[in-house]
């Protein structure tokens, strides 16, 4: 019981430290921030961080959905496909609305895509594509070790 309680908000943790090491790390590079004063980046880059979590859930929930709650608890080969191809989609979905909003820009080290008619950068779609799959990965592993008592 203790494990499945614990389950979501494992994939929440790992969701915020996987996306804490990918946004600052690429956002040093592949995003045009560097006019941006600090409070500004500081508070775009920690919302970025906890919206990723959001989106982690988000995805894991839908998947969960798509495959049900045992394909997801055990991670079967329809968890990861289906967790996959939510990422793959939520990505460019999410991406290109952030792109025709006008949130922010990229340096010329940003791989990119045009989606009708918007430019999308590769990174955040490997990104939100990878990582949510990774973060329930990580939290069904956790949740199934032995504890100690």
């Amino acid at each position: 019981m203790t494990a499945r309680f614990s389950f979501w908000p494992q994939i929440a943790a790992w969701g915020f430290l996987l996306n804490m090491v990918w946004e600052f790390g690429q956002c040093l590079f592949l995003y045009d921030m560097w006019s941006w004063g600090f409070w500004r980046g500081a508070g775009w880059m920690w919302g970025a961080i906890f919206g990723d979590v959001l989106i982690v859930l988000g995805v894991a929930a839908l998947a969960r959905l798509a495959v049900g709650p045992a394909a997801l608890d055990r991670m079967s080969w329809w968890a990861w496909v289906s967790l996959l191809w939510i990422g793959l989609v939520a990505s460019i979905g999410l991406e290109w609305a952030a792109r025709a909003l006008g949130l922010w820009g990229y340096s010329v080290w940003m791989p990119t895509v045009t989606v009708l008619g918007h430019t999308v950068g590769l990174s955040p779609i490997v990104q939100v594509t990878m990582l949510p799959a990774l973060s329930v990965a990580l939290a069904q592993r956790r949740s199934q070790e032995p504890r100690d008592s």
